[in-house]
């Protein structure tokens, strides 16, 4: 029997839902326990504000994991006319995350921690619910299935033959040989970005949809006409 290979593919968008802040809170100089101090109370800082965000509502979820504190050493030329020196310094960096539900209040929050000394915003991340997108990803993975239907049958009737049956289909990435072509992992891939405007305090921030894409490849059997 002929065999036909085709591949099928899906795309769905749908809004962020989710928006995760990672940041940071760095200090150096040349006092050990001094660094070690101005950090801990910034991140303090942050850690309260956003345990009350999370009791509010306005935040589903934070977490501080990361804790990195280190001597290093500088060069530095005290005039024009005298020689560089090495100076032994010390850094402390501590990062936390809080994941939101309400956009509004994390462009105020982003704003607002933006000023304080020694903190950074590292990035923003956008999701959806695992809920919401555990419906999208099944979706998304039937419909690439049926467009590789699609796709076989259309290839079958254009060059005369009859009905098509399936014998193998892969995710993308997991056929023999074959490296991924589409989606990274298991046949599924997520995009999302931000754009940025002015609103009433703080950052507004308007992320693209999140793109939820399915990849397959199949072989399918054509029955030869009569």
């Amino acid at each position: 029997m002929p065999r036909l290979t085709v591949a099928g593919r899906a795309t769905r968008s749908h809004p962020a839902e989710r928006g995760t802040v990672h940041a940071t809170v760095s200090f150096s100089g040349e006092h050990r326990a001094e660094v070690i101090a101005r950090s801990e109370q910034a991140h303090a800082s942050l850690v309260a504000q956003a345990k009350d965000l999370a009791a509010g509502g306005a935040a589903t979820w934070w977490g501080a994991d990361q804790v990195v504190a280190f001597p290093y050493d500088e060069w530095l030329k005290p005039s024009a006319h005298e020689d560089q020196v090495k100076v032994r310094r010390f850094r402390a960096t501590a990062a936390i995350h809080v994941k939101f539900a309400d956009f509004s209040a994390l462009s105020t929050w982003v704003g607002a921690v933006s000023l304080e000394d020694g903190v950074s915003i590292g990035a923003i991340e956008w999701t959806l619910t695992e809920a919401l997108r555990d419906r999208v990803v099944a979706d998304v993975r039937a419909s690439a299935a049926r467009d590789a239907v699609v796709r076989a049958e259309a290839y079958a009737e254009a060059l005369g033959l009859g009905p098509v049956r399936l014998t193998a289909l892969y995710e993308d990435g997991l056929r023999p040989g074959v490296g991924a072509q589409g989606a990274p992992t298991a046949g599924i891939a997520m995009r999302a970005s931000a754009v940025g405007g002015a609103e009433s305090g703080g950052f507004e921030l308007r992320p693209d949809d999140i793109d939820v894409t399915a990849v397959v490849t199949a072989d399918f059997e054509a029955a030869p006409t009569a």
